[in-house]
């Protein structure tokens, strides 16, 4: 199992908003994304970040749940 940090992130792309980071134990970062969402999910190119944004919102406002991988972070109880 990796550790991921996991936050919601919402509003207008110049000025997002991020809400608190959760470490959670999963086995790939669209595991952990599925905890918090079933919404679609686009994945960086080398792996280490993913998120699963609202397929209703645009390039201009944005609702996303957003994993990156933290293997020195230990998860909080």
């Amino acid at each position: 199992m990796n550790r991921y940090a996991l936050r919601y992130l919402s509003g207008y792309q110049t000025m997002l908003q991020q809400g608190p980071v959760e470490y959670i134990l999963a086995a790939s970062l669209q595991d952990a994304l599925r905890t918090k969402s079933d919404w679609p999910i686009e994945t960086r190119y080398d792996g280490t970040s993913a998120w699963a944004k609202n397929p209703g919102t645009s390039l201009y406002y944005v609702e996303a749940w957003e994993a990156e991988c933290c293997p020195d972070r230990p998860p909080e109880a």
